[in-house]
């Protein structure tokens, strides 16, 4: 069940990484807007690729870090807005009012992939990027330790070598 021609679709996202999200990692989100969209209408667990045709727009509207020179950026303190224990995030993107606590599995800076994909809550993926290729981890976020929340995934790219590049809660 693919929207029809000329409708527009919103997604929004909420840094999960202690630094910036390039342009690059924001851009390369319109390549999985409509498989989570697929996943949003039908239930499926399977998040297939659906090429993206149309236009896409992306707009950066605030940043939870507190703002430091670029070379500093990594190691910044996460602001009150994000201090959580690891795997609990709270608030998402585009809330006003006081959101849900959203539960996630544990997101280390560096991972082996063949635990990413023997992880059944997640679904693996290759994500051309920039010409190289990406492992892209669509994960199911959680109410409560099993009540799974709809309309709410984890996406997280990994370098071939298992370093996190970006991770985002849409």
């Amino acid at each position: 069940a693919l929207p029809r021609p000329g409708r527009v679709l919103q997604l929004l996202l909420t840094n999960l990484r202690n630094r910036p999200l390039s342009s690059t990692s924001v851009d390369s989100m319109r390549e999985s807007i409509l498989s989570l969209y697929h996943n949003l209408i039908t239930g499926s667990k399977e998040f297939p690729l659906i090429p993206f045709k149309g236009s896409f727009r992306s707009r950066q509207t605030a940043t939870p870090f507190v703002h430091v020179e670029q070379e500093q950026r990594e190691n910044t303190t996460a602001s009150y807005l994000t201090d959580a224990p690891a795997g609990v995030m709270v608030p998402t993107a585009g809330l006003s009012a006081s959101p849900p606590t959203i539960l996630t599995s544990v997101l280390p800076e560096k991972t082996e992939l063949g635990a990413l994909k023997g992880d059944r809550r997640n679904y693996v993926r290759h994500v051309e990027l920039n010409g190289s290729t990406v492992t892209r981890v669509i994960s199911t976020v959680y109410r409560s330790e099993s009540a799974e929340l709809t309309n709410r995934w984890r996406v997280s790219d990994y370098s071939a070598d298992g370093h996190v590049l970006m991770s985002v809660l849409c």
